[in-house]
């Protein structure tokens, strides 16, 4: 079997084939973001929206997708006064256009250190990291925020502000030096909104919002900031199961109708391995593996990642399974 004839899915995994209106609560027309179609218009990139998932990049017979973002013998770590420290070192990966790339691993292992690292948050401590062919080490603060939007796992305390507020803040690399929102700020901000399914809500309070609610509102503001890539760390964190299954639907129609790139950290790893394009794997030793869903659960790197004394990882039914006592 060629790499080209991989499946994308591990055996005994159904494929989520539900439709999204049903999981999202009300019927949604596709609402793709103009600049990002002018984006991929002028790369010469199709879409197929009515595509199931992943079948719009597996059939696809055109020019390859650009790179957004590409590493070589990345490394990440912190600094300890002046010393380094490193926790993951020889990070390889490609990342295409409008793919969706899930992050396992166990706490500890430097999943959110990488998405800091990629987000320009904290530097690399070695090799090299590009995003759309510029080092993101040279990139000012306002360029990256037109590049890549991210949305991370803390708890956000916004006080009085209203959803459309929140939103909002996505347009701030695009405001004047007077901070005000034109027409078009205002149209982001409302496609932002009816992408998440959360149009109709601009008025309530971000403190009234529940969990779920809350993490659809942090989303749309990353949506509205326009930018080709996505990265959410831990999105379906404090969420219930159906809540879970909403957000990884949305994170789906981030990249099969708005054509976003997005690059998921979760510990779901079933929901990964049904809805990613690749998968990203660090284990307990830091050591990264990166490949297609199939590949990478079949070499062995998502046991090497979480598998217990007491719970091992099933290859064949792609989920936990209690190991049997040893007599």
């Amino acid at each position: 079997m060629s790499p080209e004839q991989v499946p994308r899915h591990i055996p005994g995994i159904p494929d989520l084939t539900q439709p999204l209106d049903s999981l999202l609560g009300k019927a949604q027309s596709p609402v793709p973001s103009p600049e990002t179609g002018e984006r991929r218009k002028e790369q010469g990139q199709a879409a197929d929206l009515h595509a199931t998932p992943g079948a719009h990049r597996e059939e696809h017979n055109g020019p390859a997708p650009p790179l957004v973002l590409e590493a070589s013998s990345l490394a990440i770590g912190w600094k300890h006064g002046r010393n380094l420290q490193i926790l993951a070192r020889d990070i390889d990966f490609r990342v295409s256009a409008g793919h969706l790339i899930a992050l396992v691993g166990p706490n500890g292992a430097g999943k959110s250190t990488l998405l800091r690292t990629i987000a320009g948050l904290q530097p690399p401590c070695g090799g090299s990291l590009v995003l759309w062919n510029r080092s993101i080490a040279l990139m000012s603060v306002e360029e990256r925020a037109t590049l890549l939007a991210c949305v991370f796992n803390e708890r956000i305390e916004a006080g009085y502000l209203t959803v459309w507020e929140f939103v909002a803040f996505g347009r701030y690399p695009y405001t004047n030096t007077h901070n005000r929102l034109t027409a078009e700020d205002r149209r982001h901000i409302a496609t932002a909104l009816a992408l998440v399914g959360m149009d109709g809500f601009e008025s309530r309070t971000f403190s009234s919002l529940s969990d779920g609610e809350r993490q659809k509102v942090q989303i749309a503001r990353a949506v509205a900031q326009n930018t080709p890539l996505l990265v959410f760390d831990e999105p379906t964190a404090f969420l219930d199961a159906p809540s879970r299954i909403e957000i990884f639907r949305l994170v789906e129609r981030l990249v099969q109708e708005a054509g976003k790139t997005v690059l998921l950290c979760t510990h779901e790893v079933d929901l990964a391995l049904k809805t990613a394009d690749e998968l990203w794997v660090i284990d307990r030793e830091h050591r990264f593996t990166a490949g297609s869903p199939f590949v990478v659960a079949r070499s062995g790197a998502i046991g090497r990642a979480f598998d217990l004394p007491t719970v091992a990882f099933d290859v064949m039914s792609g989920t936990f399974r209690a190991r049997t006592p040893q007599r």
